[in-house]
């Protein structure tokens, strides 16, 4: 008897190891950025988002730096079930339904503001359907960050990029852009951006601060010319095989999580810390050169033929996603 007392324990015991080990689901979650930033802190505030709105049966497992691969690698990853979560850009996305890419076509806004009203508001049905089909749940929207131009020269008109050389990622979107201003767009990996300024390769490389100044960019090319040419909306996602995978009350738990991250709050945080490394840049002897509204009205003026074809790139679909973009844009402030 006292042996049958004894395995009935030992049964029971395991029994809520077992129940205890189920009830917590590890959430494997992907980025290219670093811990000590602020998309490492956006992370681990989504993290506690999570264990709270689930009640501790969900658990977001950071992998920083990469360490899970590329940000394009891990989103199809994503897509397919293997990996849970991730932080991505849109461009990252646009791999998987390409059409999304216009959600960050440059120039569009006139204002941060109004881009964050517009992507909440009005993009996010939109982005959200058009992913999930792909295996993508797009949870809410994040940010990258303000693109500037960056060379060993200030870029002041669009007059001035007239045949220069500038470093770029490859796609339709950069390259058709640079053409529009006049400009020889040369494919350019980050990691070879310095030794391309170096060696004349290229003439300039736009980035944002995020990427110039902790990347040393900024000793090969100091000047920044602060037309804001490009802004670079990003996306929290989830594997639509995983969250079809979870109970309804997880899937609620979830979302309500990601639903605390809004685009003007997180944008605010990306803002303030570009506004830090600008200031580093200046006291380190950089050189920042702001542009006249005139000066600005020189780029702006080559965008519509660019947004006309771009939009048209993408047949119904491109005509369906701008039509949003200009109802959010006629509805939000500038």
């Amino acid at each position: 008897m006292a042996l049958y007392k004894t395995l009935a324990a030992f049964g029971l015991m395991a029994m809520t190891f077992v129940s205890g080990a189920q009830a917590e689901t590890v959430l494997k979650l992907a980025t290219v950025a670093p811990e000590k930033t602020p998309w490492g802190a956006q992370i681990k505030r989504l993290a506690e988002a999570v264990a709270e709105e689930g009640e501790g049966r969900l658990k977001v497992e950071p992998y920083f730096n990469s360490q899970l691969g590329t940000e394009n690698d891990t989103l199809a990853q994503l897509a397919r079930g293997r990996i849970e979560m991730g932080l991505f850009t849109v461009s990252a996305g646009a791999q998987q339904a390409p059409e999304i890419g216009l959600m960050q076509l440059y120039g569009l806004y006139d204002s941060n503001d109004q881009r964050a009203c517009v992507q909440d508001n009005y993009l996010t049905d939109e982005i959200r359907e058009r992913l999930g089909s792909k295996g993508v749940y797009f949870g809410s929207w994040a940010e990258v960050g303000n693109g500037w131009f960056t060379a060993d020269r200030p870029v002041r008109s669009a007059d001035e990029l007239k045949g220069l050389k500038v470093g770029v990622s490859v796609n339709k979107i950069n390259s058709a852009y640079w053409r529009a201003m006049g400009a020889n767009p040369v494919p350019v990996s980050p990691g070879e951006a310095a030794s391309a300024l170096s060696t004349g390769l290229i003439d300039m490389y736009p980035t944002v601060y995020t990427f110039y100044i902790p990347s040393g960019l900024n000793k090969v090319a100091p000047v920044v010319t602060e037309y804001n040419y490009s802004n670079g909306p990003g996306m929290w996602a989830v594997s639509q095989r995983v969250m079809d995978r979870m109970s309804e009350e997880d899937q609620a738990a979830m979302k309500r999580a990601l639903e605390r991250f809004t685009s003007k709050g997180i944008m605010d945080e990306v803002f303030a810390f570009e506004d830090v490394l600008r200031h580093m840049h200046i006291k380190g002897g950089g050189q920042v050169v702001e542009v006249t509204d005139e000066e600005i009205a020189s780029f702006r003026d080559k965008l519509p033929p660019f947004w006309a074809e771009m939009t048209a790139e993408y047949g119904a679909d491109g005509e369906q996603i701008m039509k949003l973009i200009e109802e959010g844009k006629a509805n939000c402030a500038p």
